[in-house]
């Protein structure tokens, strides 16, 4: 599959304001880029046996609230399954893994994000793409491996890879730099999660997941931030 490297807008970072930007704009990307190095620093330190076994805590605890939630029980009167969106973590996110093995064992179905770019575009887009069981191993060596890449959506779809609109989405896991009770959330500074977020139907389960060291009083918020209200934490 053809595939152009990029860094991801999931994983960039802030880039530098130049110096005419409105004075209430700065501020803000100022404490979100300190509060990001921060909260990663405290994620990274976390020994990865220690990581490893506090990431299936909390999957645990997320497939119950999935199992237990009324997107479940809309599915349980017909043959449908809901539609669950992960994601594929790097380096200390919250490794979900055995959430997608017990969604998978409830036959629910399972789609992961991607950074596409179509042909002609200048910016890449995060879509959503269903991935089977079988085809795991498949999708993990020609996109789920690679989260800083952008790749072409006719090649995604040549490879049989089905694209999944946003309001199709029962439930989605939601990855995250830091979080407040508020339901503030910080991310990458992609704004990713941000535009796909208001695009979900009403009744659809968006969930955060976190360690408790990435948990902070209080989020730097822009106008244009997606509240997450919900956070599965360990």
């Amino acid at each position: 599959m053809p595939e152009r490297f990029t860094q991801s807008a999931r994983a960039r970072k802030a880039r530098p304001v130049a110096s005419s930007a409105p004075d209430d704009i700065l501020p803000s990307m100022n404490e979100k880029a300190l509060l990001r190095a921060e909260v990663l620093a405290r994620r990274d330190a976390i020994p990865l046996e220690e990581r490893t076994r506090r990431s299936e805590t909390i999957c645990h605890a997320l497939a119950q609230l999935v199992a237990s939630s009324c997107v479940c029980d809309a599915y349980a009167a017909d043959s449908g399954a809901p539609v669950i969106a992960v994601y594929a973590a790097m380096r200390s996110e919250v490794n979900v893994d055995p959430f997608v093995s017990a969604a998978y064992a409830q036959g629910w179905v399972v789609c992961f994000p991607c950074m596409v770019l179509d042909d002609g575009e200048q910016r890449a887009c995060m879509e959503f793409y269903r991935v089977s069981p079988r085809r795991m191993a498949h999708a993990r060596e020609a996109f789920l491996s690679h989260p800083l890449r952008r790749f072409s959506r006719d090649a995604l779809e040549s490879e049989g890879y089905e694209p999944v609109n946003p309001h199709d989405l029962d439930v989605v896991a939601v990855p995250l730099v830091a979080f407040d009770d508020a339901g503030g959330r910080l991310g990458y500074g992609g704004g990713n999660y941000d535009r796909l977020l208001p695009r979900l139907r009403p009744d659809a389960l968006a969930v955060g997941v976190a360690f408790e060291e990435q948990r902070v009083e209080a989020v730097p918020r822009d106008p244009h931030d997606a509240l997450l209200p919900r956070v599965v934490r360990g």
